[in-house]
């Protein structure tokens, strides 16, 4: 509360940019009229037109103030102590920003000083005292978003005083109360047997980072602590294709330039002036065949996210999900020349065969992108679970 009283009364002070402060008064905007004022005044203590301004804009923001509390006690309702407080302490920190002016200028405006210290100390102590038993009394209900609502309560009982009865140890227990737990776990339904490793590089998934305020993630069960959610990674199909090499047959070719003798009609070379023979220049099209051997072999997997209300037993929400990963690798042999060869086939020119990565390496690898597709999806679908 005192920092956002803080935040407001900087913000305030700020706004009072190029608008005039007769302008603002004009408005009802009496604090903003009040710090123009205060700043033309502090400068030049005998603007008379920025003194009748402050005096009024400063009146009318307290009268409006007190008239606000008299109304809010007048309520007797408990809840109202909390925006006493605020006003007390806006009228507080204004009378603060008024008091450093010249003394003509306080005389001028009938400044007379109020301690309102004893009326913000009644209000802190009553706020917090109705913040904590209405906290206690929500959390007293059982319900999660009724925790919620207690942990904020609590926050405030907090910002008046750090140390306040057992706040610390509601504040825990209203965590507890209002934090949704969801489990993850994954299902093998390939009819397949997957290795070890395999459903570790799953639950390696870092739903940590996923966690926020009143959510949390777990992908190992916490003893004694209950799931409203379990998140299944439903494993329906892994497929690896088999290894397959082929082979393909294509030419590059390129135009260079070149020369010939430039010949008469009657098939002889031609001379120049000085008896030299003629050149010119022709272009020559250049080739080279290129066999290029692929191999190719890929993992896919498919499945399903699906979401369980535990209290229902029912699924909620099904994403589906697929995994792929492919192992391409290509080398190739040249014959003819060399230059007619472009860039790409230079270097294919250079690669080799390489040994196919086995199966399980390829499930693995596959695994990998499917854990990152499933933490975005549940990043997606956080707001589900909360």
């Amino acid at each position: 509360m005192k920092k956002l009283i803080y935040i407001l009364a900087v913000a305030l002070f700020l706004m009072a940019g190029c608008t005039s402060s007769k302008k603002y008064y004009e408005r009802g905007l009496y604090d903003m009229a009040i710090n123009k004022s205060c700043k033309k005044l502090i400068k030049k203590p005998d603007k008379a037109k920025e003194i009748i301004i402050l005096k009024d804009a400063f009146r009318l923001a307290n009268q409006k103030n007190l008239e606000r509390i008299s109304f809010l006690r007048a309520s007797g309702e408990p809840s109202v102590w909390d925006e006493i407080f605020a006003t007390y302490s806006i009228m507080k920190t204004r009378q603060n920003r008024v008091s450093v002016l010249p003394a003509n200028v306080l005389t001028a405006i009938g400044y007379k000083y109020v301690n309102y210290d004893q009326e913000i100390i009644e209000a802190k102590k009553r706020a917090a005292e109705y913040f904590y038993a209405h906290a206690k009394t929500l959390l007293e209900k059982n319900d999660r978003i009724a925790a919620r609502q207690a942990y904020h309560e609590l926050l405030k009982v907090k910002s008046y005083y750090a140390n306040y009865r057992d706040t610390d140890e509601l504040l825990g227990h209203a965590l507890f109360l209002g934090t949704t737990n969801a489990l993850f776990s994954m299902k093998n339904n390939t009819n397949l047997i997957i290795h070890e490793d395999f459903e570790a590089e799953i639950l390696k998934i870092s739903l940590e980072e996923l966690n926020d305020l009143f959510l949390n993630y777990d992908t190992r069960t916490v003893s004694g602590l209950y799931y409203d959610y379990t998140i299944v990674l439903n494993m329906k199909m892994i497929d690896v294709s088999p290894e397959q090499v082929k082979e393909v047959h294509y030419t590059d070719t390129k135009e260079v330039e070149g020369w010939q003798y430039a010949l008469d009609d009657d098939g002889n070379v031609m001379k120049d002036t000085a008896g030299n023979d003629i050149k010119v220049t022709v272009m020559e099209t250049i080739s080279c065949n290129v066999i290029e051997s692929q191999q190719h072999k890929a993992c896919i997997i498919t499945g399903t996210l699906d979401y369980w209300d535990n209290r229902t037993k029912q699924i909620i929400k099904t994403d589906p999900v697929t995994a792929e990963f492919f192992f391409d690798n290509f080398w190739a042999v040249a014959h003819g020349n060399y230059d007619a060869l472009s860039d790409e086939t230079h270097r294919k020119l250079k690669n080799r065969a390489m040994p196919f990565p086995p199966d399980e390496m390829m499930i693995l690898n596959t695994a990998s992108i499917l854990k990152n597709m499933t933490k975005e999806i549940i990043y997606r679908n956080r707001h589900i679970v909360k």
